[in-house]
């Protein structure tokens, strides 16, 4: 009995490969050192690199009987001779295995630089193997390097390493170099279902698959964990995806995604509630924060459409791929990128804390919590996008919804109501003019999306250019002349900055030369719809109508293209009574000032101040006449502008007047 306990081999010492062919997921570097030996072209010097249990000793060990077998030197070892046999169990005189760990010292160097004139005891070779060969120090590195470069004939010297960074360039520029890949999934599990097969082991392919994954590409650590599982099987001896992940501290898939499926149905508590029970039961919250981690990666695959390139679900079972495919369906591509960046962010705060129990629960809980988000564009086409939902009424059109024609939009008394209307604030004005209706349901942001495919263009080269058109500018192609109209005068100045822009994108879009002008038509609506003649409030200041304002200033583009265009004015208003009847408040707050309350206004110095910087900024101020209007209508319409500061008494008598 004690005999048979201590001759028991573990899975990665009893089942190591004997060949090339057996050595699996390194075909490349196999490929390549079974024809060099067929072709008798062999390195003095070979450095093998790659992560831990990846067949690099275990390769070099093979390298060591084609050349040495009595058939060879050759790509396939017999396995039966002396030399195949003696290295295959380690007692070769020959071949020296050394732990770089170990002897790493510059005398253990020396001693085998004076062992180098020895002829072979009985092979064709003598091969030293130095594993871990990064950790020889750089004084046995220095006193090797000669010996690197030009060995004896009958000297081969094979270096592994984890590390191939921590070695001198010197000795790196001297060896020929393979690098050891990590070994795929796939590649793992269909080796541990041969490796239960000739243990004669009954296994669920869950627990298969979750022992390969573990693994992270090495194999001899999928061997050494389903070793363990062997051990602590059932007592059926079947081993199953519970005792696996019992065994390793490790969640299973089937945990991991209903984590996952209460993160995305925002269930806080739930999702909470699955961190402590893995918690309690000692699962490795490290492993668990890798596989949610890992899980949104294949989240966001899964949202992706199907393609006939490699996959990460193409190692993953069909029934876990439907899954991901269910959560995937109830989330946006958005909020699965942010879970994912959330628990990269938290994964690596959780390897370097002392407590990361805490951290997980709190990222769990932080990522449930979240609400859904869109980016710029999507917000700026949803502003677009929103409509107004007061139903116009006698007297009560729709207000215009430019955001930046403060300037010469229609100004707000104080009767004015505001309403809420598709999740935006409207201001509805109590007394509008009738006649402005069509024309501000023309401005209205239910227009038509003129040019779609072009907008989309320019969105995917430039967004920020392509949201502020999609407010503020019309499009119109005509041949090869495209026509941006503001719609707004906020909008004039960076579409004329951008104009070579828009050429330059809609060009490479229609395949060919196109010019750009831009047209303040939008404008001038806007500026006409918002110069109405409305009280502004007790002081009686009023704008005039828009003929009698474009008469005024010439030097306005806009005003001076209404007035060319003979732009009719509305019909104008005398009062607000006549519209809707006020209330007692606002009729008096409405009240046209008396001569002696307006000469006391101007008196003050502080409102002095405002005329004059109205004034000096080039904003027409009217004041209408006192007299009635029945008897001086005509007066009130020919007003000049205000005076600038500094004027005359002459000048400012009349200007009171």
């Amino acid at each position: 009995m004690a005999e048979s306990l201590t001759t028991h081999l573990v899975l990665a010492r009893k089942w190591r490969p004997e060949r090339f062919s057996e050595l699996v997921g390194q075909e490349h570097v196999t490929r390549t050192l079974s024809e060099a030996l067929k072709r008798g072209r062999i390195a003095h010097a070979f450095l093998f690199t790659g992560i831990r249990g990846v067949g690099k000793t275990t390769a070099a060990r093979i390298l060591a009987r084609c050349l040495n077998c009595e058939k060879g030197p050759t790509a396939e070892p017999c396995g039966q001779c002396a030399a195949c046999v003696e290295i295959r169990g380690g007692r070769s005189l020959d071949v020296s295995e050394i732990d770089g760990a170990t002897y790493r010292k510059i005398e253990d160097a020396r001693a085998i630089i004076e062992n180098l004139s020895y002829r072979p005891a009985r092979d064709r070779f003598k091969i030293y193997i130095i594993d871990e060969a990064h950790q020889l120090t750089d004084s046995a590195f220095n006193a090797l390097l000669k010996t690197l470069e030009e060995p004896p004939p009958h000297v081969k010297f094979i270096l592994a390493t984890t590390e191939p960074q921590k070695m001198p360039e010197t000795i790196l520029s001297r060896l020929q170099r393979y690098d050891f890949r990590r070994i795929p999934y796939a590649t793992i599990l269909e080796r541990l279902k041969d490796l239960a097969r000739r243990e004669g082991l009954e296994a669920d392919e869950t627990a298969l698959r979750l022992l390969a994954r573990e693994a992270g590409g090495s194999m001899r650590d999928a061997e050494r964990m389903l070793e363990t599982a062997m051990a602590t099987a059932s007592a059926s001896g079947k081993v199953t995806e519970a005792e696996v992940a019992s065994s390793l501290g490790v969640a299973s898939r089937t945990t991991v995604l209903k984590l996952a499926d209460a993160i995305l149905e925002k269930n806080a508590a739930g999702a909470l509630a699955h961190v402590r029970e893995l918690k309690s039961r000692g699962a490795n919250l490290e492993s668990l924060g890798r596989d949610l981690l890992e899980t949104f990666r294949n989240l966001a695959v899964a949202k992706l459409p199907a393609s006939d390139a490699d996959s990460p679900l193409d190692d993953i079972p069909d029934h876990e791929v439907s899954e991901l495919k269910r959560l995937a369906a109830g989330a946006s591509s958005r909020d699965i990128m942010r879970l994912f960046r959330l628990m990269a962010d938290s994964q690596e705060q959780i390897l370097r804390s002392p407590y990361p129990d805490l951290l997980l629960e709190m990222a769990v809980v932080r990522m449930a919590s979240l609400a859904a988000v869109i980016d710029a564009d999507e917000l700026l086409r949803a502003i677009g996008s929103d409509k107004t939902a007061v139903p116009p009424t006698s007297g009560t059109p729709p207000a215009p919804s430019g955001g930046g024609s403060s300037s010469r939009g229609a100004a707000k008394p104080e009767g004015a109501s505001k309403e809420q209307s598709s999740g935006a604030r409207r201001l509805r004005v109590e007394g509008e003019v009738k006649a402005d209706a069509p024309l501000r349901h023309e401005l209205q942001d239910d227009r038509p999306r003129e040019l779609p495919e072009l907008r989309d263009f320019i969105r995917g080269r430039r967004a920020a250019l392509a949201g502020f058109m999609e407010q503020g500018a019309g499009l119109v192609l005509d041949g090869d002349l495209l026509t941006v109209t503001a719609r707004n005068d906020i909008y004039v100045r960076y579409l004329n900055d951008n104009k070579m822009v828009i050429a330059e994108l809609a060009s490479e879009h229609l395949g060919r030369a196109i010019r750009v002008e831009l047209s303040t038509n939008g404008v001038a609506k806007l500026a006409a719809a918002g110069r109405t003649a409305i009280p502004l409030g007790g002081n009686g200041l009023r704008r005039e109508s828009p003929s009698a304002a474009a008469a005024a200033d010439t030097t306005n583009p806009v005003a001076m293209e209404n007035a060319q265009k003979k732009t009719a004015p509305s019909k104008p208003v005398e009062s607000i009574r006549e519209i809707a009847p006020t209330p007692p408040a606002i009729d008096a707050a409405l009240r046209v000032a008396t001569p002696e309350e307006r000469q006391a206004m101007l008196a003050d110095p502080a409102v002095r101040r405002v005329v004059d910087t109205l004034d000096a900024r080039l904003v027409e101020l009217r004041i209408p006449n006192l007299a009635p209007a029945s008897t001086n209508e005509g007066a009130a319409r020919n007003q000049s502008s205000t005076p600038r500061g500094g004027a005359s008494g002459k000048e400012q008598s009349e200007w009171q007047k």
